[in-house]
């Protein structure tokens, strides 16, 4: 499997979920997508509300051709970090998660995989009042067939994983 073939079962993976947004300028992704969840709860009659939350996933993809290190990567984890920033919450808000897949055709490097699988990039609105955001960021090393991720990724690894032969 190469990169191409893995971003398409992602793609396929996700259709029914995310919907595709476009690609910001820079840095340069493969893939943009966004999911949004709401969930209510009411007293007897719908219109008798007594809770609302929404959490949010953002998922963007990069592909590289050379073998990933640390500072190849720093572009797209600065991205990420000023997009935790510009979010804009309501009091409705309760999570959103940033998923960054790196698919490196050449593979990553020893010491790139174990730095960004200890990253940790969170951000609280308003004291947790308006919710907060984590990274979760997946690196997928083809040669391998391998997928690393950090702590905020292992909930949802499975979807990232690679397809069984």
């Amino acid at each position: 499997m190469n990169g191409q073939e893995y971003l398409q079962q992602l793609e396929q993976r996700l259709a029914h979920y995310y919907d595709k947004k476009p690609l910001p300028k820079a840095p340069a992704f493969v893939l943009a997508a966004e999911l949004n969840a709401a969930d209510e709860g009411y007293f007897i009659v719908p219109s008798l509300k007594t809770y609302s939350v929404q959490h949010n996933e953002y998922l963007y993809a990069a592909h590289f051709d050379k073998k990933l290190t640390a500072d190849m990567a720093s572009p797209y984890l600065q991205f990420t970090k000023d997009a935790m920033a510009a979010l804009k919450t309501t009091t409705e808000h309760m999570s959103s998660v940033y998923a960054l897949v790196l698919i490196c055709e050449q593979g990553v490097e020893e010491k790139a995989i174990a730095d960004l699988q200890k990253l940790r990039q969170h951000k609280d609105y308003c004291f947790t009042l308006k919710g907060w955001s984590d990274l979760a960021l997946y690196l997928v090393d083809i040669p391998a067939q391998k997928l690393y991720c950090n702590k905020a990724g292992v909930k949802e690894k499975a979807i990232f994983e690679f397809a069984k032969a």
